[in-house]
């Protein structure tokens, strides 16, 4: 007796659900992952400096009365800053100097204080020799401290050169 090869049926196979795919290794993601953080916090940092920059071109309200907006611009230091500084005069309605020696030499750095009836309303160190503000009408005193000597003068918003003198 022949016997007959049965044909063998191979039983089917439960799918484990996963296709064929390309494998990352992990340190591989992770180190992407961090340059893309890294060139974000780059790109945040560049943005912030040009906000930094503009922002210290612009005149500044002043931080003591934040509710005052009394705003100053100040500088002049070299020829093309002066000019430059001179044509916003324009956008102020209060102009000093700050001079000192017998042959009146410019000063920077000098600690300012403005204030009305015994207020301060604006307190700035003027980074050049010339300052402008922008005031509300009335008398004010302007005071300037450099080398431990404190000067002040009075002034009227309207005056544009004015002058503090050691």
């Amino acid at each position: 007796m022949h016997e007959r090869a049965r044909p063998v049926h191979a039983a089917p196979q439960a799918s484990s659900g996963l296709e064929p795919s390309i494998m990352v290794k992990p340190h591989a993601v992770t180190a992407r992952k961090a340059l893309l953080t890294l060139a974000f916090i780059g790109a945040c940092a560049s943005w912030l400096m040009g906000v930094a920059q503009a922002r210290a071109q612009e005149p500044q309200q002043n931080p003591a009365e934040p509710h005052a907006a009394i705003v100053h611009l100040c500088g002049g230091v070299g020829d093309a800053s002066l000019q430059q500084l001179k044509a916003r005069a324009k956008d102020f309605n209060l102009g000093f100097w700050m001079v000192g020696g017998p042959g009146g030499a410019y000063l920077a750095d000098v600690p300012i204080q403005i204030q009305s009836h015994g207020k301060t309303v604006a307190s700035f160190t003027a980074s050049g020799p010339l300052c402008y503000v922008k005031l509300p009408a009335g008398t004010y005193t302007v005071m300037g401290t450099h080398h431990g000597q404190t000067r002040s003068i009075q002034v009227h918003a309207g005056s544009m050169n004015q002058s503090l003198r050691w």
